[in-house]
This record gives structure tokens, C-alpha cells and sequence, in this order.
């Protein structure tokens, strides 16, 4: 096909389509002078496939490993997710029981009580625990401001607090 005009622009819009999608090192590693877009298309697929077992353990150990600690309900529901993604397109089956216990067992320790209550939700699925946590989440926000305000309301009047009167000392030649 290197002397049909059409293909050859099909070929080269393809690599330009590669080019502009991927990760330019990654495109450049597989890269070779005289590559057309299927071997360059060989190659992508061959880094990603070549390594299943690594990328498997690997991200187990990411996902069973993977805590909320300061992040946001948010931030680390988003990560368990994609980590699970990733493992379902390596052929893991990672049912929305494990991804639940694995998201419970994460949590940080604000969010204890919470955790034990998901239990309680009826037919607890993925969306449905991430969207009462994020509720809870909100809930400890507004709790920590209002208390932060109390406390900034009940120590501040406005000017200097008053000196404390003075004591009168006991005298010493008096006993």
C-alpha cells in the first residue's frame, strides 16, 4: 500500500491522531522511522497487554491499599473507581460488595460513624454510599465551622476584655 496516495494519508492522519492523544513519550518509545499506523497501533497495544499479571498485582495492591486520609469524599470515591475500572478491564471482577468494603475500610477516622451506618442503607450500591458520604461530609463541615464560629463569637466582644480585679493579700503580721 505505500504507493496508494489514500491509504498513505489514512496512515499518516492516524499517527497524527496517535501523536496528539497519547503521552508524547509513550508515543515516542514505540516509535520507529519506518513504522505505519499499525505497527506504531502493535506496539501502544503490546505495552498496555505484554505486562497483564504485573499491572494486576500492581493495582491490587493499590486498590486494596488505597486510604481516604486527608482527601476529599470526592477525591478518593474518584480513585477506588478508576483503580476498579482499571482492574475490569484486565479481566478482575471487582463486584460493588468489594468495592464497598474496600471504600469502608479506607475511610479516616471522622468519617467512623458513618462507615458503620452503611450497613443500614437498603441495597447499598456504589453511587448510593458515596452520595450519603458526601452528605456526611458536608455535615462535619458545618458542624466544624459552627463550632469554630462559637468559639470566635464567645471570646471576642468587640475591645479588650476588662483587667481582672485586684485581690486583697492577706497580711502577714496579722497572725
Amino acid at each position: 500500500m505505500v504507493n496508494d496516495d489514500e491509504w498513505m494519508t489514512i496512515d499518516a492522519t492516524l499517527i497524527r491522531w496517535f501523536y496528539t492523544t497519547i503521552l508524547k513519550d509513550l508515543f515516542h518509545t514505540v516509535l520507529s522511522d519506518e513504522d505505519d499506523a499499525h505497527a506504531i497501533w502493535t506496539k501502544l497495544n503490546g505495552l498496555f497487554t505484554d505486562n497483564k499479571l504485573q499491572r494486576k498485582i500492581f493495582l491490587h495492591g493499590e486498590f486494596f491499599g488505597c486510604q481516604q486520609h486527608d482527601s476529599s469524599i470526592d477525591d478518593y470515591c474518584m480513585r477506588l473507581k478508576k483503580l476498579s475500572d482499571e482492574l475490569r478491564d484486565l479481566g478482575e471482577k471487582v463486584s460493588d460488595e468489594l468495592l464497598l468494603s474496600t471504600l469502608t475500610a479506607g475511610l479516616n477516622e471522622d468519617l467512623g460513624n458513618a462507615a458503620s451506618n452503611i450497613t443500614l442503607i437498603p441495597n447499598p450500591a456504589f453511587p448510593k454510599v458515596v452520595a450519603y458520604l458526601k452528605l456526611e461530609e458536608r455535615m462535619k463541615m458545618a458542624r466544624t465551622r459552627a463550632t469554630h464560629t462559637a468559639l470566635a463569637t464567645g471570646t471576642s466582644r468587640g475591645g479588650a476584655a476588662p483587667a481582672p480585679a485586684p485581690q486583697p493579700q492577706p497580711d502577714p503580721g496579722a497572725y
